[in-house]
């Protein structure tokens, strides 16, 4: 009205101002505004209805689409719900009483989310009502503006015929849209109320096919139960009586076992009294292979006499003459069967690190003191030395040079041959004057073509001049240049120890260069020594000799062994093991060590710092790679 007013307004100035001038036209324009208002009118009319038939098909279509929700609403929940409780038959019956609550938290989840949703639906409907009248409104106002623009004067009459028409109008379109609501409303009203109906039925329908089902399920529960604990109870005697089964199983291997491991001590001890018998047998040895006049004797080392060299008569760790193939089995027995030792030691009075300590002051005391016999066959040693390092070198040794002469054996032949391996030429002169070979032949290894020479020494302030064959080959590569069955003894002393690879080719050449009966004398730092037990003890290495050495790798000890794996060695060349006997030629064996091993119960013998062993040839060799020196 207040546009029409301001139209009216404006019109009425526009022909206060140009009056007389435009009447004509503005009939003709009234004319034309007329036949514009008539159509404005039916089109606002048409629109009203196409509006109201918009609104009507739009809230039936609202209202199937709620109905079409609500169903498939209702098919998701019976879908789901047979869903759960087909998928959940496991847990139905722990879950039951939560489920019931959650069911009817739901069902009032639902009831007041259907009210929400009634509710939001209205006032949705109002603001979409209230939307489009406002939408009317403004496309009104928007057509008023034009209709302004175009007519720019109206007459009064005009002004109240159309502000009449347009309230009519109004009035008409309030009181349609009014009953179209109320329509709407009543009909939602209805559905709604047909909804909760057929909800609240479907839902109690539901409720009573769950406790139904859960009546069901129950009922089979205490039957599966009922069968569960039946059959618990039979797996229970079925493994009761396994189980007595199995441990009277057990409980016989148990005693099998007990029996296996009976036997197999009783015949370790058999072989080891067997190996221990055969000590009884050197003296018989050593006498008949003793020369004329004997060898100068040794001084018997200061101890307890356990690890150091036999006193004559006793065994002091040596093995008589036997089989080699026989005897590689008992060394490997020996080994196998380690010694047990005792669970508690008793306490001492001074502690064990302070008389290793003690003792290493006094260790080497005695071996340099030497009887007439000896200083004679000392002073012919060391006559042939000249250089202060190999003077000094062979002073450290004499000790062990004296005790390897006494070991060599005498030849049965005027013309018998004695081979020294590794020779530099310390014990040569020695044998040559005091051993009664007819010839003696040297090998050593050094880097050069020239395989063969002739090295001659000669006494200082003496007239004895000895002339020997030296030959250059590797022992734990190449096969020795001497024909088979060439000698009736051969030396290995002090150098197995320095072999890198393969220290069963040499003792397999040796069994092949000497005659069927000969002698092999070899000598070695002794791993498992006192010595050695004892720089264990105070946290250092067992070696003799453990320095890497940057000029001559040769010259540096690759591996020591214990007296059992010499005896081993041995006997798989084919060799039988006369004598094996350890000696204290470095230091002396501390009595505490000795004392500690006789308190756990660990044997003593065979504890001196080197090993001395004496074998026959009496046979082939029997085993090129034994697995106790080598691994794939």
């Amino acid at each position: 009205m207040n546009r029409l007013r301001l139209i009216s307004e404006n019109l009425r100035s526009f022909l206060a101002q140009d009056y007389a001038g435009r009447w004509q036209a503005q009939e003709a324009r009234y004319e034309e505004l007329a036949r514009l208002l008539g159509e404005l009118d039916q089109r606002a009319s048409a629109r009203a209805d196409a509006y109201e038939r918009a609104v009507d098909a739009r809230i039936d279509e609202r209202a199937a689409a709620i109905e079409r929700r609500l169903d498939s609403y209702e098919a998701a929940l019976d879908a789901r719900l047979e869903e759960r409780l087909g998928g959940r038959d496991r847990e139905i019956e722990a879950r039951l009483e939560e489920f019931e609550r959650r069911a009817d938290a739901r069902s009032g989840a639902f009831e007041a989310a259907l009210t929400e949703r009634a509710s939001g639906y209205e006032a949705a409907l109002d603001a979409r009502l209230e939307e489009r009248l406002g939408e009317r409104d403004a496309a009104l106002e928007e057509r008023l503006e034009e209709f302004e623009r175009r007519a720019d004067g109206r007459a009064e009459s005009f002004e109240r015929a159309l502000t009449g028409r347009a309230e009519a109008h109004e009035a008409a379109l309030d009181a349609r849209t009014e009953g179209r609501l109320k329509a709407s409303e009543e009909k939602l009203d209805g559905r709604l109320e047909e909804v909760e109906r057929r909800l609240d039925g479907q839902i109690a329908e539901t409720l009573a096919g769950i406790d139904q089902r859960f009546d069901a399920r129950a009922g089979a529960l205490d039957g599966r139960v009922d069968d569960r604990l039946t059959l618990l109870e039979r797996n229970v005697d079925e493994r009761f009586d396994a189980l007595e089964r199995r441990s009277d199983a057990r409980m016989e291997t148990h005693e099998r076992k007990v029996d296996g491991k009976i036997h197999q001590t009783s015949q370790d001890i058999v072989d080891r009294t067997d190996i221990m018998l055969q000590l009884f047998e050197q003296r018989l040895d050593r006498l008949r292979r003793e020369p004329p006049g004997g060898w100068p004797a040794a001084p018997a080392p200061a101890g307890d006499g356990e690890s150091g060299a036999p006193a004559p008569g006793d065994g002091g760790g040596a093995l008589a003459a036997a089989d080699h193939r026989g005897q590689l089995t008992s060394f490997r027995k020996l080994a196998e069967s380690g010694a047990r030792p005792a669970l508690k030691l008793p306490a001492a009075g001074t502690p064990l690190y302070h008389q290793i300590l003690a003792w290493k002051e006094t260790a080497r005391e005695g071996l340099d003191d030497f009887t007439p016999a000896e200083q004679e066959t000392v002073d012919y040693i060391l006559s042939f030395m000249r250089e202060p390092k190999e003077i000094e070198y062979t002073r450290q040794h004499l000790r062990r040079f004296l005790s390897t002469l006494e070991r060599v054996p005498p030849p049965e032949r005027p013309n018998d041959r004695l081979l020294e391996l590794g020779s530099l030429f310390h014990l040569a002169p020695a044998i040559k004057k005091y051993g009664g070979y007819g010839e003696v032949y040297c090998a050593d290894f050094w880097d050069s073509d020239e395989k063969r020479a002739e090295e001659t020494v000669s006494q200082r302030g003496g007239a004895d001049r000895h002339t020997f064959e030296l030959r250059n080959f590797n022992v734990e590569r190449d096969p020795f240049p001497y024909p088979d069955g060439y000698f009736s003894t051969v030396l290995c002393c002090e150098l197995i120890e320095h072999l890198q690879r393969d220290p069963m080719h040499m003792l397999w050449e040796c069994n092949r260069v000497l005659a069927p009966g000969g002698h092999l004398l070899l000598t070695t730092p002794n791993i498992a020594s006192c010595r050695a037990i004892e720089g264990l003890l105070v946290g250092c290495a067992p070696y003799l000799l453990s320095q890497y050495n940057l000029t001559e790798v040769a010259d540096q000890h690759n591996r020591e062994y214990a007296p059992y794996e010499v005896g081993l060695a041995l006997a798989a060349a084919g060799f039988t093991v006369l004598e094996l006997e350890t000696e204290d030629v470095w230091m002396r064996s501390n009595p505490a060590i000795l004392e500690l091993l006789k308190q756990v119960q660990i044997s003593t013998e065979l504890r001196g710092d080197n090993i001395f062993a004496l074998a026959r040839k009496t046979g082939p060799p029997v085993e090129r790679y034994p697995k106790e020196l080598y691994t794939d």
